[in-house]
């Protein structure tokens, strides 16, 4: 069960995709909604986990790996507020559908600039990145946000590319939320030496489109002396989950947390295999 008193992360296993959940207290952040496909098994997550309500649900950027999950969460959920990069061409179909069904459902979407803060109960959290209005990639748009929880702190970079990495500052994190899935294009040495983390954590899917991560990436990780075993990659794992009061980090690894809608394990083997969710009195089971 999660304890609420302290900070849980959840990077679900959403294969070639991304989601995120913060909470803590009662409070909630969904960082990106995966795909089209996952939308339904997050919704169902958050229902069993009593955790509807969303203070902030940040879209990093409109590709669909991110967003396309969106449209179902706002129509399952109660969401409070919005973000993502507008004015961004390659991604301006799905923005203005989720701006409109936002409106129609009066949900408050709204537009976020570099440097902004927000606070999430005891932790808050800093806009580190964002292109709106400009002719970047929807990439280069991402979000990119820094969380500080007491004497913690983690950063989830959406899919910025090193050129954004360049123009960021930012101090030392406890845990980097790779960039891009562990693409190449992503996560500079230098990048990983400004932020000096502990751990790493990748969100991506057995794709052989993609290959991600890139070996060169987990080198990279590697030589910024993060220890291997600190490296935690969805695929391999499965959803990893982050607790932590302040002070500490624990993480665990959580196989039988399986959102992808396009992965392996269809739902109804998810059910058989894992009674991953326990109808009868609403427990979470673990495999």
């Amino acid at each position: 069960n999660i304890d609420s008193e302290k900070l849980n992360i959840f990077y679900f296993n959403v294969g070639q995709a991304d989601c995120t959940l913060i909470t803590l207290n009662n409070k909630n952040i969904l960082i990106d909604s995966g795909n089209k496909s996952d939308g339904n098994y997050i919704v169902e997550f958050l229902k069993e986990k009593n955790l509807e309500t969303i203070d902030y649900f940040i879209i990093t950027h409109g590709d669909l790996d991110h967003s396309g999950g969106a449209s179902i969460i706002l129509n399952n959920c109660n969401i409070k507020q919005v973000f993502m990069p507008e004015g961004i061409k390659e991604a301006n179909d799905i923005y203005l559908e989720l701006k409109t069904l936002s409106s129609r459902k009066d949900i408050q979407f709204s537009k976020v600039e570099e440097n902004d803060k927000f606070y999430l109960d005891k932790a808050n959290f800093e806009v580190l990145s964002v292109k709106n209005n400009t002719n970047n990639t929807a990439n280069e748009s991402s979000i990119v946000i820094k969380l500080n929880y007491l004497e913690t702190s983690y950063i989830f970079m959406g899919d910025a590319t090193q050129s954004i990495e360049k123009e960021m500052q930012c101090d030392k994190v406890d845990v980097l939320k790779v960039g891009h899935h562990g693409s190449d294009s992503s996560t500079s040495s230098e990048f990983l030496n400004m932020i000096k983390p502990t751990y790493a954590i990748i969100s991506a899917g057995n794709n052989a489109n993609y290959n991600h991560p890139s070996e060169r990436v987990l080198q990279r990780l590697k030589d910024a002396n993060i220890q291997e075993n600190n490296i935690y990659i969805a695929k391999n794992q499965g959803t990893i989950w982050i607790n932590s009061d302040g002070k500490s980090i624990d993480i665990q690894t959580r196989k039988d947390i399986n959102l992808d809608g396009t992965g392996q394990i269809s739902k109804v083997d998810i059910f058989n295999i894992c009674s991953f969710f326990n109808h009868t009195n609403g427990s979470f089971l673990v495999c």
